[in-house]
């Protein structure tokens, strides 16, 4: 019976992250459908999740997937909250309205404190000085578009060092015939054609 349940885990799994947005949602929708009555939901009062990141920048959850995760957690609201990015909103959204989860829309990214009060400090990056994050949340419907057209230079630039990131990291490589390749290898784990964000985290992953 465990393995079983578990077979099917993993099915839904596969189903919600499918590399079609379409066919994710309409794969929720008959899951919920196929698994009404049976569905075991924790029930977690006043907890809530607004900073959640899905494929559109790092993780292994497409924004249907991750409605799906907060569903069965028994999360009251659930947010997206990826970084430089805001592409994957209206997916977390309409996942959220078929199952019923209330959604909030958001998008992070890092600001350089230096030449202020602040340079030097730890401000909340354990891993930079002078650099910090930053969230804004609450975006509305209306606003996506505009907020996503705002951070597209901030994407280019991020390739920009990603390729950097790259072409150091093969100089290291070199010695033992190892490399990457930024389109080949990279590339095709992001969603960055659906306008997410490649981060050092694919680079590393890869």
């Amino acid at each position: 019976m465990v393995v079983e349940i578990d077979n099917k885990i993993i099915k839904y799994q596969e189903l919600l992250n499918d590399r079609d947005p379409k066919k994710r949602l309409n794969n929720l929708e008959s899951i919920l459908k196929r698994e009404s009555g049976k569905l075991v939901r924790k029930q977690l009062d006043y907890y809530i999740n607004n900073h959640i990141h899905t494929t559109f920048s790092f993780s292994y959850y497409t924004p249907v997937m991750s409605i799906w995760m907060a569903f069965r957690s028994g999360l009251q609201t659930a947010g997206i909250m990826d970084h430089d990015t805001i592409s994957g909103a209206r997916e977390f959204m309409m996942a959220g309205e078929i199952a019923g989860v209330p959604t909030t829309k958001g998008v992070e990214c890092r600001a350089d404190f230096s030449k202020t009060l602040l340079e030097g400090r730890r401000i909340n990056n354990p891993d930079q000085r002078s650099v910090a994050y930053i969230a804004i949340h609450g975006v509305s419907d209306n606003q996506i578009d505009r907020i996503n057209s705002f951070f597209a230079p901030y994407r280019e630039e991020r390739n920009k060092r990603n390729l950097l990131m790259v072409q150091r990291l093969n100089e290291i490589l070199e010695p033992v015939s190892l490399s990457l390749n930024f389109d080949l290898d990279v590339l095709p784990l992001s969603y960055a054609l659906q306008g997410g964000t490649i981060t050092e985290r694919h680079i590393l992953f890869a």
